[in-house]
């Protein structure tokens, strides 16, 4: 049986970032992921200032800006027409260094973290999942699938849930996670736009047209741009079903935007829920927002 401080299970980034800071205070950690690898899409595009407040403690601040993209003011359209600005590149620069979204994508991240605790010596264990836990009172005995199939016991004095709104730690405890799920529908894509036809600054942009509503937020190369628009009460039942095409395009069109291809698409409800126990003496449940619209939200 290995023994360690912390089982971390979910290698996604509160949990790579909780093993980064355990290590950082001299604690044993391991940390397990049931996936194959990091994410490949862009998911979660917005680092926040508390965030990045962490990771200045961390070193790692300065290396995240530099491969993100700051946004530091907000676009507001309508009808085809720039309706007002609002700057907030300054906004809270009393309080922190970082008075701006800034917008890395999540795939990016993750391997930007797992890399940082590679260089710590810390490797995230891939294919292994928890299957099971007892408290004796002293520790924690978790049960894990290996790899190849095969069970293994660990013996840790913390078990750290961050595997997400599905979270087996979450469920094993018994805790339930409460809450609902608005009717509005919302699409969400990644897309590429021909150089020279958008509108688009370096800044988020909101879109009005008519009943279409979209939110625009640039990323990565010059002309890559996230997508986050709502699907009309007509198309809500084949939600399963839908397509970038099959959305309205109407405030898309009206910025001049000429989309030549779509990278990712996906369908999202916004729930909110929250787990009704968050920690029980050596367990912690974390990585549960409240809102679990994980792909257009942000991170801290």
């Amino acid at each position: 049986m290995t023994q360690t401080d912390v089982l971390i299970v979910g290698a996604g980034p509160t949990g790579l970032v909780l093993a980064l800071w355990l290590d950082a205070q001299g604690a044993r950690v391991r940390i397990i992921d049931k996936s194959e690898g990091p994410g490949t899409t862009s998911r979660a595009l917005a680092v926040h200032a508390r965030t990045l407040e962490l990771y200045r403690q961390l070193g790692l601040a300065d290396a995240v800006v530099a491969a993100g993209n700051k946004a530091e003011g907000i676009e507001i359209w309508t009808l085809g027409k720039r309706r007002a600005h609002l700057n907030f590149s300054d906004f809270g620069a009393d309080i922190t260094p970082y008075p701006y979204v800034l917008i890395y994508p999540q795939d990016l991240h993750e391997s930007f973290l797992v890399e940082r605790l590679r260089m710590r010596g810390i490797v995230v264990e891939r294919r292994t999942e928890l299957l099971d836990f007892l408290d004796d009172g002293t520790g924690v005995e978790a049960q894990l699938q290996l790899p190849d199939g095969s069970k293994a016991e660990c013996r840790a004095r913390y078990l750290a849930g961050c595997d997400g709104a599905r979270s087996t730690v979450r469920k094993n405890l018994g805790a339930s996670f409460e809450g609902g799920t608005y009717e509005q529908l919302f699409y969400v894509a990644d897309v590429e736009v021909d150089a020279g036809t958008h509108t688009i600054s370096g800044e988020v942009t909101i879109s009005f047209e008519g009943p279409d509503f979209v939110l625009i937020m640039p990323y990565g190369e010059p002309g890559k741009l996230r997508f986050v628009g709502t699907v009309r009460e007509n198309r809500v039942g084949s939600a399963e079903t839908l397509a970038f095409d099959d959305v309205g395009q109407e405030a898309v069109r009206a910025l001049g935007l000429q989309v030549r291809a779509v990278n990712w698409f996906s369908t999202i409800a916004s729930t909110t829920a929250l787990p009704t126990a968050s920690a029980m003496e050596m367990y912690f449940c974390l990585a549960m927002p409240p809102m679990c619209t994980v792909r257009r939200a942000g991170r801290g």
